[in-house]
């Protein structure tokens, strides 16, 4: 009985031993390695570097390998048929003609910045309204101004594609020449040349601030199915890194600073304060802004005037955060967004 007993001690001694290792070997979760790739200095990129130096991606068990494109034009869409994210900063249109293409692109998510451009109209006119079958001006297509002056006509009621014709003139201080001959009936304006032009007498309306794509997050549906944990963790990390940069403003510049080649801490603090502004603790689409895209996309191609903004996204991982309280704990004490 008592060697019954003791047989009986040994074999639970035995299995508390086992459990306990096969609990900590199941419990460890091996670093899932991800290729991102990015075409330039954007509020994205820094992100990223942040979350990377800072450990926050690795905290989710991803180890996130950055690869820099040089040739923004082309390298970085191309890139995704070797990497797993890749982050733009340029052109969204360029995007725009692969997905029309048939390319498998997706976006996980996005940055907006927020302008505060002025428009520059002929003398006769009173609105934005009166601009419908007028030329209105930008720099080029897809850039910043043109993006800019989509979104300031569709809020006035005007189809930018079909009701005003969109001209290729240059930056702003061209375009506020270009007005004053009357080459053009409408342009967007810088705050600084809106000033100017306005002491030479030219008819400058104020508009809302306008909501401008500054970064996208990129990938393709097939990495996504074929590694959905990866990406889940990695959202994780990318929403954290978030948080971190705009909480931690002097580690955050320090982390920039070692990756760029600016020698000026006051400059470093400028860029800084720029991507900050940029931030919001969830990396949705702005409606506006990705309709202005398809806008100037259907410039190129007609196809893409069937495409909806909520059509280019996947917003699964950002949904699935918010819904189980993520974001809100992330952000118990609150600071200024």
């Amino acid at each position: 009985m008592q060697s019954f007993r003791k047989w009986i001690r040994l074999l639970a001694t035995g299995m508390c031993a086992f459990l306990l290792c096969a609990s900590s070997t199941f419990g460890e979760q091996k670093l899932k390695k991800l290729r991102l790739a990015y075409d330039g200095v954007g509020v994205a990129t820094t992100v990223a570097w942040v979350g990377n130096q800072a450990g926050l991606f690795k905290q989710y068990k991803v180890e996130v390998e950055e690869i820099f494109i040089q040739d923004p034009s082309i390298g970085g869409i191309q890139a995704l048929l070797g990497v797993d994210i890749f982050f733009g900063s340029g052109n969204p249109v360029l995007a725009m003609q692969h997905i029309i293409g048939g390319q498998d692109i997706v976006f996980l998510g996005s940055h907006v910045d927020r302008t505060h451009y002025r428009f520059g109209v002929s003398s006769g006119i009173e609105s934005i309204k009166q601009l419908k079958g007028q030329k209105v001006g930008m720099s080029r297509l897809g850039g910043r101004s043109d993006l800019i002056a989509r979104v300031v006509l569709r809020r006035a009621g005007i189809d930018p594609v079909q009701e005003v014709e969109m001209v290729t003139v240059g930056y702003s201080p061209a375009r506020a020449a270009a007005l004053a001959k009357n080459l053009i009936q409408g342009a967007p304006l810088s705050p600084n040349v809106a000033f100017e032009a306005e002491k030479l007498g030219l008819k400058v309306l104020d508009v809302k601030e306008v909501p401008i794509i500054s970064s996208l997050l990129m990938t393709t549906r097939a990495n996504i199915k074929k590694d959905y944990e990866t990406f889940r963790r990695f959202m994780k990390g990318y929403v954290t890194a978030i948080h971190f940069f705009l909480t931690r403003p002097s580690e955050s510049i320090r982390i920039i600073g070692e990756h760029v080649s600016v020698a000026d801490p006051a400059a470093l603090e400028t860029m800084y304060a720029s991507f900050a502004a940029q931030l919001e603790p969830w990396p949705v689409p702005n409606q506006e802004s990705v309709q202005a895209i398809i806008d100037a996309a259907t410039v190129i191609d007609r196809k893409a005037r069937k495409l909806k903004p909520n059509d280019l996204f996947d917003l699964r991982f950002l949904d699935e955060l918010k819904a189980i309280g993520f974001i809100e704990n992330l952000y118990a004490e609150k600071v200024k967004l």
